[in-house]
């Protein structure tokens, strides 16, 4: 009769707990990067400032921009490959955005290239908006033997279809094509 009444009880716990968990609202996680990496990369590598996106909410199709400067540590980690060979990057969870343009201390940056320890960069990337969401949006850094250095990161919501979505480009013939759909048939 004892055992049969401890039975019981853990049965009704059990029953309460399943309930409980059933009835919670399951979030997803809320970002992807900023505090995934090791300590020494994030605070030892590259030192970020002066950091805008914009605007927070645009369509499809429309313009925006993210900006500002970053700094190569002078105390740049030995067990990290030195940027002798870096590209500036956006980091994204798929292509949300397409890559208009990038500047770095105001030249066009379109490969990648050497970067100096102990430097100052400003940055300049023009974003034409693709998919639909809210998006979470790194700048960073792919240095060759280290991988991407993700810097701040902003939300960026993106409103409309997806399927308004183009991307023309005019080739050296005079002909115009949409690179979204050119030679889908």
């Amino acid at each position: 009769m004892k055992n049969l009444f401890k039975k019981s009880i853990a049965g009704v716990c059990s029953l309460a707990a399943l309930g409980l968990a059933l009835t919670l609202d399951i979030q997803p996680a809320a970002a992807h990067g900023e505090r995934s990496q090791e300590p020494f990369l994030r605070m030892r590598t590259i030192q970020w400032y002066d950091m805008k996106w914009g605007p927070e909410t645009t369509k499809v199709n429309d313009i925006a921009t993210m900006t500002g400067k970053f700094h190569l540590a002078e105390d740049w980690p030995r067990a990290v490959g030195k940027p002798g060979r870096a590209f500036f990057n956006v980091g994204s969870p798929s292509p949300v955005f397409v890559r208009l343009s990038t500047k770095l201390n105001g030249e066009p940056t379109y490969i990648s290239g050497p970067m100096e320890i102990g430097r100052d960069y400003a940055f300049e990337v023009r974003l034409k908006a693709r998919i639909p969401g809210r998006h979470h949006m790194h700048a960073m850094v792919n240095i060759k033997d280290a991988g991407p250095i993700a810097g701040p990161a902003a939300w960026m919501n993106i409103s409309g279809s997806w399927d308004d979505f183009t991307n023309p480009v005019k080739l050296l013939t005079g002909e115009t094509i949409d690179t979204e759909t050119f030679n889908f048939s």
